[in-house]
């Protein structure tokens, strides 16, 4: 059964009192059932995201109505209530994704009903990746939705585009360019108790050195881009990371001294690590492809 033959289904007369019935049952999904390497993050007892894959998941618990005339009938009910509580656990997760590092989709849910009406369109557009019954005749369902594409470009900020170094770097004398030219930004934020956001901010301690701003629009949205609306990439492993289609074989890796901002997403290097990223134009051209990564502590 599809998605919207289970909301069919829900909209039946008599389905109210199942809906009711079902509406504080859940089942908890962990985040550590991921790949090794890949960063997720538990957001709600039932659901996560996968920061790595850009990937929402939750699942929700249907159990059997008292009012089935059959054994059938008594079936697909269960299956349809756990479809419904499944999508309402997604929606759940994704308003408490984090933007940036002081807000979150929920704050964008509540302040605009164009972005409302888009989130939710989207959460029941979600992807059933998971069904099973369980023995006591519940049924189990889990969905996902991608964060990439409408989700991220409805709420990613769109602040004036950078279009060139930061001014003060102009005058600092160019560094000696890498034998092999680098590939993309690796930052390692390990130790510094950083947490993942749809759009963090690399800074100094007087510059943005990267951020939504900075990057070129047309490498995070048209057909050609593969993950629309994404600006950083998050790992656990470096390894894994090096792996990773953004910045593939040879990127630049840098420490990041501390994490900031209200919710700690943004991140802080050193002054001479970004003089070394502005003073070369190929350096700054990564930047804007959005070719960014970051290496950060499992939850």
């Amino acid at each position: 059964m599809r998605g919207r033959d289970m909301i069919r289904l829900l909209k039946r007369g008599g389905w109210g009192l199942l809906c009711l019935a079902t509406a504080f049952l859940s089942t908890s999904v962990l985040a550590a059932s991921e790949p090794a390497g890949q960063f997720t993050e538990q957001i709600t007892p039932n659901g996560y995201v996968n920061w790595t894959t850009g990937v929402a998941t939750a699942t929700g618990l249907g159990v059997p109505p008292r009012n089935a005339v059959s054994a059938m009938q008594s079936k697909e009910m269960t299956r349809a209530a756990a479809w419904s509580v499944a999508l309402r656990n997604l929606l759940e997760v994704v308003k408490g994704i984090q933007v940036d590092s002081h807000t979150t989709v929920q704050n964008y849910v509540t302040t605009s009903t164009e972005v409302q009406t888009r989130v939710e369109g989207l959460v029941q557009g979600a992807k059933l990746v998971g069904e099973r019954e369980l023995p006591t005749g519940e049924f189990e369902t889990t969905v996902q939705i991608k964060l990439a594409g409408q989700l991220a470009e409805s709420v990613l900020p769109k602040g004036p585009q950078i279009t060139s170094p930061i001014a003060r770097f102009a005058k600092v004398s160019p560094p000696a360019k890498p034998k092999i030219p680098y590939t993309g930004l690796l930052i390692d934020a390990r130790g510094t108790g950083a947490h993942a956001a749809l759009a963090p901010r690399i800074l100094t301690q007087e510059d943005e050195i990267y951020g939504p701003d900075i990057v070129d629009r047309k490498f995070t949205s048209g057909p050609s881009v593969q993950e629309p609306g994404r600006i950083a990439w998050y790992f656990t492993d470096e390894a894994k990371a090096r792996e990773h289609y953004k910045i593939t074989a040879n990127p630049l890796i840098i420490k990041a001294l501390r994490a900031t901002g209200e919710n700690n997403t943004d991140l802080v290097i050193e002054e001479t690590n970004a003089e070394y990223i502005e003073a070369l134009p190929e350096h700054f051209a990564f930047l804007k492809q959005a070719k960014v990564l970051i290496i950060i502590d499992p939850k």
